[in-house]
């Protein structure tokens, strides 16, 4: 049997990384409250991840800029973003705004989620692997909030003849909520979890 904490009777401090007894309240080294495992960790990964994937489909849909202007009125969207630097030799910045508003929530979104399931159905594949798993998109999490900043990226997709009035559209809000509860849902999953059923057999 492969043991753990809780078969051990010890607690892991997330602060600070010292290994205590479960009966201790608070971590000696460095007084943060101790608990063996995240409080409704499950529960608040799936309802987390779930928003968030309601948030992205309407971030992705919708315009996330309006442009009106004496003489047009365009509505764009995050992939017309990518399209207009791509045909506009823009290589770079398409394939960051790609990168960081697109390909980068969906990859955190299958990871969650691929992780929960696994949590659920008591897999013991590739535990290793999955830890590595959260702990890259863990610190993706840390720059995810820059991918809010893409949105004022998008306004140089704007080419004024004259005035114009740029407002944001139902995208914006949509994706600026979906970043936001991406890293709620990653901080609160406990990759415990996923160890607890190898330490039952």
């Amino acid at each position: 049997m492969t043991h753990t904490d809780l078969t051990m009777g010890k607690a892991f401090c997330l602060h600070c990384k010292h290994l205590s007894s479960a009966q201790l309240q608070v971590c000696p080294v460095c007084d943060e409250p101790l608990r063996q495992r995240k409080k409704n960790s499950l529960a608040r990964t799936w309802a987390l991840s779930l928003a968030a994937l309601f948030f992205f489909i309407p971030a992705n849909i919708f315009p996330i800029m309006k442009t009106v202007s004496i003489t047009t009125y365009e509505n764009n969207t995050i992939l017309d973003g990518v399209f207009y630097f791509y045909r506009n030799g823009e290589f770079l910045v398409g394939t960051v705004i790609f990168i960081a508003s697109i390909f980068i929530p969906v990859v955190k979104l299958f990871v969650l989620f691929f992780l929960l399931l696994s949590v659920q159905n008591g897999s013991r594949w590739r535990l290793e692997e999955k830890n590595s798993l959260y702990k890259a998109i863990y610190l993706i999490g840390r720059w995810s909030m820059l991918d809010i900043f893409i949105i004022g990226l998008m306004i140089s997709l704007v080419q004024f003849e004259g005035i114009a009035i740029v407002t944001t559209g139902y995208a914006a809000s949509s994706f600026a909520t979906m970043v936001i509860l991406t890293i709620f849902a990653t901080e609160s999953f406990d990759t415990r979890l996923l160890w607890d059923e190898k330490g039952k057999k």
